[in-house]
């Protein structure tokens, strides 16, 4: 919830109330974008990278894990624990944590970024900008230009470039 946030944020002096921008990471691409959906005193939002439904993910995570030799055991010192069931969890809790009707409450200006490779999200940022309904823009990361991995790792001076350029002519209007 970034309404408390925004709130303390409109008390501090330097703050410029018309230029507050949110900046969503990995997970927080989504949680920056649910977040946007429902606080509209936000000028611009930044997904770093787009995540339109993290329980696909999750769900996803705990297959492959399942379908490891052994799941996901790790051994200790007394004696292996077995994680399955721990997924089964995470992906049960994660079921709401979808864009699916909730993206298009989202007004303010929306940049969402998408990597190459991406291990994590792949797909995930295209969808959620093609149910975006407020002005948006969708850039991609490259591999061949050292950017292409989640979150643009091993690029980040490139991130922040384009980010701030697109913050830069968006808050400049």
């Amino acid at each position: 919830m970034a309404t408390p946030v925004v709130d303390f944020a409109l008390t501090v002096p330097e703050a410029d109330a018309e230029q507050l921008v949110l900046v969503g990471t990995s997970l927080g691409g989504y949680l920056a974008a649910r977040a946007a959906a429902f606080e509209h005193r936000i000028a611009a939002c930044v997904l770093h990278d787009g995540v339109d439904d993290f329980h696909e993910v999750a769900a996803a995570t705990a297959g492959r894990a399942a379908a490891t030799p052994g799941g996901m055991e790790m051994s200790g010192a007394q004696r292996p624990v077995d994680l399955r069931c721990d997924f089964d969890e995470l992906v049960e809790a994660t079921e709401a944590y979808t864009m699916a009707g909730i993206a298009g409450r989202i007004t303010c200006p929306t940049l969402v970024l998408d990597a190459e490779n991406d291990v994590f999200f792949k797909g995930q940022p295209r969808r959620l900008f093609g149910e975006l309904t407020c002005r948006k823009e969708l850039i991609l990361f490259r591999e061949d230009e050292g950017a292409g991995e989640h979150c643009h790792e091993g690029a980040i001076s490139l991130f922040h470039q384009r980010t701030f350029d697109w913050l830069d002519t968006l808050l400049a209007g």
